[in-house]
């Protein structure tokens, strides 16, 4: 081995148990706390506590998939690594870009949410029109904030796992908070059965919550985990606990947050119904809660939690974009500049490359595309999880498994039909949004394979990539037809019941689109950066 080799910076595994737990808990304990109980309940009322429920088993079902493979390649990047190894180079590149756009905007939500709340001390943030823009003075702040993320995140991964440990616990206390001082200063029952009843708004009201209102948003955060599993301590052991755990712990908060803030809702917020129930605070409906309960104190904790807990979800997710930027990067989906590792054993140039697009999407875009942006692609990137999981049960046999899945085909069938559905329940608006980003993968990677490397079109895993076009043709039909933004064609209830049909037919096809065991291997051996080590656990 040469000079040059030996000495290549790594990535360096120096995160636990504890720390990898509470990167996946303070992905999801970002903004999503602030708003999500009020716009859950005026969908769903009271039942937007099974909508809670049902997200959290959606997700679970999806990383219990990825715990499996995070115990056999616990590689950084690995929503864009895995498909890859799995399924070639579209499929990966598709899986893979739609994953870093949906990353992208993560950061720029989250300072986006902490510049909006900053606005009720410094006015000068927003403007007074276009539905309180960023400023001049905010875009500067939300430049640095941007920038103190790359920088914290650049000085190791150690630093930066600490420092996430100390903001998410204190994030964990100011959710935890409130709940207590809603559920001890009024509880009112009725609002569970009267108004409408517990279901007023029946199983689609339940289902929209699950999707636009912001619970799939709240508890997709503990993919930060799959993203950080190259530089976790013993991966095969902590990566696939701290997935669940990580998940565990933020959804009992979310919970008792959802029915303590029902239950502190007076009578006559509901006298016209759920879906008139107001946000009448500007820091947003939990502060307006507060105050009709008379306790204002409470005001600043949650101005506090306003502040630090997008905050601490931004800090997060420069440090989870900027493995999935060194991902696509080692895949040659993007320039090999952005794998490269500072001696701390970061991928410093990703960190840089996704500042200036978070920024630039702040700069250009209004906040609520921006969400729809996030929602549609980091969603449909987590379908590659359960057919990765059952590809790699035939191309690695013998590979050590220190976390199986039970009945693994069917928890893996049943997480790619709650994939799709989640995607379908996002709405006929994202869909188009998902669409548009698929077609600018496929057209990157057709002009960087064809004019920069120049390759043939033999180059591309085609057949293995194939499961793609009824699996995004299902989601698009039903989607257009459909109850949720759509035409209404098919009726409720029918349209679901079809599209977990199409599902589980596009999940056998995919399946059987699965490189072969010689072709798999020859993928996973030429990835492996010097020396060799990157899928093993250390010492």
């Amino acid at each position: 081995m040469s000079q040059t080799q030996e000495t290549r910076p790594e990535l360096k595994r120096h995160v636990g148990f504890l720390s990898l737990t509470l990167i996946a808990a303070g992905g999801i304990l970002g903004s999503g706390w602030l708003f999500s109980p009020l716009e859950t309940a005026q969908q769903a009322g009271p039942a937007s506590i099974i909508s809670w429920v049902i997200g959290a088993v959606a997700m679970l079902l999806l990383a219990l998939c990825f715990a499996e493979i995070a115990s056999v390649l616990p590689v950084a990047g690995g929503i864009a690594r895995i498909p890859r190894y799995t399924h070639g180079d579209v499929t990966a590149g598709v899986i893979g870009w739609t994953a870093w756009v949906g990353y992208c905007s993560q950061a720029p939500i989250e300072v986006a949410v902490v510049i909006r709340y900053a606005s009720q001390t410094w006015p000068d943030l927003v403007t007074s029109g276009q539905g309180g823009a960023l400023s001049g003075m905010g875009m500067l702040l939300a430049a640095t904030l941007l920038i103190v993320f790359v920088i914290v995140n650049a000085l190791g991964v150690a630093v930066f796992a600490k420092a996430n440990s100390i903001i998410t616990c204190l994030k964990f206390a100011f959710p935890v908070i409130i709940a207590v001082t809603f559920l001890t200063s009024r509880f009112e029952v009725g609002n569970f059965t009267e108004h409408g009843g517990f279901m007023p708004f029946g199983w689609h009201g339940v289902l929209s919550a699950v999707s636009t209102g912001g619970i799939i948003f709240a508890l997709i955060g503990f993919r930060h985990a799959i993203d950080m599993a190259g530089e976790a301590r013993n991966p095969s052991v902590t990566v696939p606990w701290a997935l669940i755990f990580g998940l565990l712990l933020p959804l009992v908060i979310y919970i008792a947050l959802q029915v303590a803030f029902i239950g502190a809702l007076a009578p006559d917020d509901l006298k016209n119904g759920w879906q008139a129930v107001e946000d009448t605070h500007a820091l947003g409906p939990l502060a307006g809660v507060s105050l009709t309960l008379g306790v204002s104190w409470l005001t600043a904790v949650i101005y506090g939690g306003a502040l630090l807990g997008p905050a601490g979800g931004a800090l997060v997710a420069t440090g989870s974009n900027a493995r999935l930027a060194f991902a696509l990067s080692r895949n040659q989906f993007l320039p090999r500049l952005f794998e490269r590792l500072s001696r701390r054993g970061i991928p410093v140039y990703a960190l840089v490359l996704n500042f200036f697009i978070g920024f630039a999407l702040i700069a250009v875009l209004d906040f609520d595309t921006i969400v729809a942006i996030n929602s549609a692609a980091i969603v449909l990137s987590f379908s590659i999880g359960p057919v990765a999981v059952v590809a790699l049960r035939k191309q690695m046999p013998g590979a050590k498994r220190l976390f199986h899945i039970p009945a693994p085909r069917f928890i893996a069938a049943t997480a790619f039909v709650v994939s799709a559905l989640i995607v379908y329940w996002s709405d006929w608006t994202s869909m188009q949004v998902l669409l548009l980003i698929v077609l600018v993968a496929i057209i990157t990677m057709a002009v960087s394979r064809f004019l920069v490397e120049r390759k043939s079109w033999r180059s591309f895993d085609l057949r293995e990539s194939i499961w793609l076009v009824p699996f995004l043709g299902s989601l698009t039909v039903i989607s257009y037809l459909g109850n949720f933004n759509g035409t209404g064609d098919i009726p409720f209830g029918w349209d679901m019941l079809i599209l977990a049909v199409l599902s589980l037919v596009n999940f056998r096809i995919a399946t059987w689109c699965a490189l072969d065991n010689q072709k798999a291997a020859e993928y996973r051996e030429s990835h492996k950066p010097p020396p060799g080590e990157e899928f093993d656990t250390p010492p």
